[in-house]
C-alpha cells in the first residue's frame, strides 16, 4: 500500500514538475508584442534609392514591400526604409517596387528583387534588450540601388 501511495505521489509530482520545463509552452492566448515574444527574433532593414533610367531623377512616392508588410514610399530622393521581423539567421526575402495595388505609378512596371542576407551580423545595443526582450538579436542591414526604365505607351 505504502509503495502504491509513494508511486502515485511521485508521479503527480514528475506532471507538474514537468510542466515547466518543457520549451516554447505559452499560456493559450499570449499577447504578441516584440517585447514578450519567447522565440528569438531580429530586424531586417532594407535601405535604398530607386532613380529613372532615362533622366537619372530619383522616383518619389514609389510604393515598396518588403515580404508581407506594408508596403513604404520613397520620399522625394527617391530613398526608402524597408524593415521586416524573423527568425536570427540567413533569410531571403522578396523586395517589390512599385505593386500593383494603392500607389501604383503606371509609369513604371511592377518589379521584383530577392534580398538575401547570409550569414547577417547584427547590431544589438542595451537599450535594443531592454525595448524588445531578451530574445531578440539586433538589427542587420542592406542597401538597395534600383534603376527603373519608364514604360512607353502609344
Amino acid at each position: 500500500m505504502t509503495l502504491v501511495m509513494a508511486l502515485v505521489i511521485s508521479s503527480c509530482f514528475a506532471i507538474y514538475s514537468c510542466e515547466d520545463t518543457i520549451p516554447f509552452r505559452y499560456k493559450p492566448y499570449p499577447p504578441d508584442s516584440l517585447a514578450t515574444r519567447q522565440i528569438p527574433h531580429a530586424f531586417f532593414i532594407v535601405n535604398g534609392m530607386v532613380q529613372d533610367s532615362l533622366t537619372q531623377e530619383h522616383i518619389p512616392d514609389l510604393p515598396i514591400a518588403l515580404r508581407s508588410e506594408e508596403a513604404v514610399l520613397t520620399n522625394e530622393e527617391g530613398e526608402f526604409s524597408a524593415h521586416t521581423v524573423a527568425f536570427p539567421t540567413s533569410q531571403e526575402f522578396r523586395l517589390l517596387i512599385n505593386p500593383y495595388g494603392e500607389n501604383h505609378n503606371p509609369m513604371y512596371a511592377p518589379e521584383t528583387l530577392y534580398i538575401h542576407f547570409i550569414l547577417p551580423t547584427f547590431q544589438l545595443s542595451q537599450d535594443d534588450i531592454l525595448e524588445y526582450g531578451s530574445y531578440f538579436f539586433g538589427s542587420t542591414y542592406t542597401t538597395v540601388t534600383k534603376t527603373l526604365t519608364p514604360l512607353v505607351y502609344e
